[in-house]
């Protein structure tokens, strides 16, 4: 799956209610020429691929995102008024787009993330201001980042792991990439916008450092999975964590917070090694930020839940 950007001014409204995004295939003649001349991020309209990701923005903020359903085709401008504005001649990048809650201003976006490249493709520049181009391509510690805010990140935990293969043969049979659809979380952003607010530098609430916001997650005390509609649009339900391990050793069940705040082993005991043992021995009696009276019961579930989870597949 790739991470695209696409910049939308006056045809942000317009190709929203048509469902697409539209580029022209080329510029309008200048005087004296007779052909206009074709631009790089126009032409990159025909590089994304059903199933890819759209950040979409406009007006000074990112104001939703969507999925592309299919490649790019020809095809005229859906615009009002078309013929006044765009050559007749163009493509047509069929998406579904979801506005995000509360939108992202471009000030938000660690300035790290946006200074971290400047290529051809990349929609800003070697200041971080966004790029006068249509279609660019995002990735790495960026697209990661924006994917997480507009609710579209998808824990590595919660996935189902492949079915074991006794008998692996030595090379794999490749048949292409295969299209996931999920869920997304619909309270995310306004949760990542509670815990980090405009900052971006943050601490993580488990080991205590403190990190680029982008290294660092909106993690659920309690399991999502077990929340009721009314306790997904608490604020006290999360707290941040690291991208450095504590997340997961949290979210596995390594280490629990026990109803003092303090930090202690949890019930999961297998599988380990000497390097797991000694990140998760480096938080043990560390005094958790997110817990108190409010939140313990958060982190009793957690404990309860992860005991009974170690028990079910005989972790402990």
């Amino acid at each position: 799956m790739r991470t695209f950007w696409v910049n939308q001014g006056l045809t942000f409204d317009e190709e929203r209610r048509a469902g697409v995004l539209w580029a022209p295939k080329l510029s309008r003649p200048r005087a004296g020429k007779s052909d206009g001349t074709p631009r790089a991020h126009w032409d990159r309209l025909r590089e994304a691929q059903a199933g890819d990701v759209v950040i979409h923005y406009s007006r000074g903020a990112i104001r939703g995102w969507s999925r592309v359903a299919a490649a790019a085709f020809d095809g005229p401008p859906p615009f009002d008024e078309s013929s006044s504005r765009w050559p007749s001649d163009g493509r047509l990048l069929r998406t579904d787009m979801e506005e995000v809650d509360i939108p992202i201003e471009l000030d938000a976006i660690p300035l790290e993330l946006r200074t971290a490249r400047d290529e051809t493709s990349w929609p800003f520049s070697k200041k971080g201001a966004v790029k006068q181009v249509y279609f660019s391509e995002v990735a790495g510690a960026l697209a990661q980042w924006l994917l997480t805010e507009v609710g579209l990140r998808v824990d590595v935990a919660q996935l189902p792991s492949w079915p074991e293969d006794s008998d692996l043969p030595s090379s794999i049979d490749y048949r292409g990439d295969r299209q996931v659809i999920a869920n997304s979380r619909g309270e995310q952003t306004r949760l990542r916008r509670h815990l980090f607010g405009d900052e971006t530098l943050a601490t993580c609430a488990l080991c205590g450092r403190d990190l680029p916001v982008a290294m660092l997650v909106t993690a659920h005390i309690k399991r999502r999975a077990s929340t009721s509609a009314a306790e997904r649009s608490r604020m006290d339900l999360v707290m941040s964590a690291c991208r450095l391990g504590c997340d997961s050793l949290f979210e596995l069940g390594y280490v629990v917070v026990a109803r003092d705040g303090t930090i202690r082993r949890g019930p999961r005991r297998i599988p380990t090694t000497e390097d797991l043992e000694f990140a998760a021995a480096a938080l043990l009696g560390r005094t958790c930020n997110a817990w108190n009276a409010a939140t313990e019961r958060y982190f009793a579930h957690h404990r309860h839940w992860q005991k009974q989870e170690a028990r079910r597949y005989q972790l402990d």
